[in-house]
C-alpha cells in the first residue's frame, strides 16, 4: 500500500483520463490511491490479468523445477514457446495485451491512461511496445511498483520510460 501511495503521489501532476486494472485484489489495491487522487473509477479488465500458470499456480520455484524440469528450463530460456499445463501461453497473454491496446487507442485517443497489471503481463506489454518477440520477456527488468510509460505516435509505440522506481525511494 505504501508503494501504491508513492506511485499515486508521483503521478499526481499527470492528467490521467482513466485507470484500468486487473481484477485481482493486488492490482486493485495498487490502483486505488491513484484512481482516488484523480477522482476516477477503476475499470477492471481481465486483459490485464497475469499469465495463468495452470498446474504451476501456488507452487514454489523449487517444486516446479523438481516436477517440471524441462518445462521450467523452457520458461527461463525461451518463454515464448511455453504453454502451462492447464494454463496459458505467453502468446495468449500477448493477444490479450494487443487487443486491449487496440481498444484503448480507439476509446482514448490522445488521452493519458494508467494500466495496473502483473509481472508477466507487464513484460509482455513492453515486448509488444518495443516490437520484441515473446522470448524476450526476461530481457526486460520489471521491479515491483515500477512505472513504465508508453506513447502511441502515428500508430507506433514508443517506450519513453521503463522500470522507473525513483518514486519508491
Amino acid at each position: 500500500m505504501a508503494q501504491a501511495r508513492k506511485i499515486a503521489e508521483h503521478l499526481a501532476h499527470q492528467k490521467i483520463s482513466a485507470v484500468y486494472a486487473s481484477p485481482l485484489p493486488r492490482a486493485i489495491q495498487t490502483a486505488t490511491p491513484l484512481a482516488a487522487l484523480h477522482k476516477l473509477k477503476i475499470k477492471e479488465t481481465a486483459d490485464l490479468l497475469d499469465i495463468d500458470y495452470g498446474a504451476w499456480e501456488g507452487m514454489a520455484r523449487e517444486e516446479i523445477h523438481a516436477r517440471f524440469p524441462a518445462l521450467y528450463e523452457t520458461w527461463t530460456k525461451t518463454p515464448g514457446r511455453i504453454k502451462f499445463p492447464g494454463g496459458e501461453s505467453v502468446k495468449q497473454v500477448r493477444l490479450r495485451v494487443e487487443k486491449l491496446f487496440n481498444e484503448l487507442q480507439e476509446d482514448h485517443l490522445g488521452e493519458t491512461l494508467t494500466l495496473v497489471s502483473h509481472r508477466v503481463t507487464c513484460h509482455v506489454a513492453l515486448c509488444v511496445a518495443l516490437g520484441l518477440s515473446n522470448d524476450a520477456i526476461w530481457h526486460l527488468r520489471q521491479d515491483v511498483g515500477c512505472i513504465n510509460e508508453i506513447e502511441e505516435r502515428d500508430g507506433v509505440y514508443v517506450v519513453t520510460l521503463m522500470n522507473e522506481t525513483d518514486h519508491l525511494r
